[in-house]
């Protein structure tokens, strides 16, 4: 005779199974990430960014970015400041030869020169702003990091893989919790820690298909010691654009995307 009591067991440990049970790895989960981001790079896009500040205060930029697939090489991105005066013409430039190894530059028309930004520089804030530098890289190199499905939920109605990454190279976090959106594969909120201590936030909101890429057409980070938080708002993008590789040089930089 069948033990009920056995069988009530078994069943509550099945429920209780942390799931390795996920239908995927944290791994698998940022593959399909890195693909669509990857399909993402042809682009051009027309952006809004506010910056709060704690008392309340606001400023506001608008931005261009550019971006190209640069096979064989990883890819290359142009952003441009268009507006306020005193940031017109600023603007950022990556080259990626690989996913792993890739050369950032600034340009200060005030100064009339390019700085290159060190690899040790990506987690510092983006001119100002509660985004990094890396924010606006592309995408990474996945065997820079670990991966580790925590659970799963549920954000804006829709479910999400809760994903722990830790980077094997030194950053300025220890580890961060991405929410994933199941079948979309783009992050729906994020969390950074420094060790145990929160320290930085971000959500991303309004995602649309365009050309059968997900994207977020809202997103918001914010700095939790300084209480400083940055919007931006995608106006209009353009995906499967090709503009050349001369277009992502400095010289390009320098004359403000034009």
């Amino acid at each position: 005779m069948i033990n009920t009591r056995f069988i009530f067991f078994l069943f509550a440990v099945i429920l209780l199974l942390p799931s390795g049970a996920y239908a995927m790895s944290g791994r698998e989960i940022y593959e399909k990430m890195h693909e669509l981001r990857t399909r993402m790079l042809d682009q051009k896009t027309e952006a809004t960014m506010v910056l709060y500040d704690r008392g309340g205060g606001k400023r506001t930029r608008t931005l261009t970015e550019y971006s190209k697939n640069a096979s064989p090489q990883a890819y290359k991105v142009l952003l441009v400041f268009n507006s306020p005066a005193d940031l017109r013409n600023v603007g950022f430039l990556v080259h990626a030869r690989t996913f792993a190894e890739r050369d950032l530059w600034a340009y200060f028309p005030e100064y009339k020169r390019v700085r290159r930004i060190p690899t040790s520089a990506q987690d510092d804030s983006f001119f100002g702003s509660d985004f990094s530098y890396d924010d606006f890289s592309g995408p990474p190199n996945l065997d820079d990091y670990s991966f580790k499905v925590l659970r799963e939920e549920t954000v804006d109605n829709k479910p999400c893989y809760v994903v722990e990454v830790t980077p094997k190279i030194p950053r300025k976090y220890t580890r961060y919790i991405a929410w994933v959106a199941q079948n979309l594969w783009v992050t729906m909120k994020i969390e950074y820690y420094r060790e145990k201590e929160l320290y930085r936030s971000g959500s991303f909101r309004d995602i649309r298909i365009i050309n059968g890429l997900p994207t977020p057409f809202q997103l918001e980070m914010e700095n939790l010691k300084t209480r400083h938080k940055t919007a931006l708002t995608i106006n209009e993008i353009v995906y499967r654009t090709s503009f050349p590789d001369e277009f992502f040089t400095q010289r390009t930089l320098e004359r403000g995307g034009k």
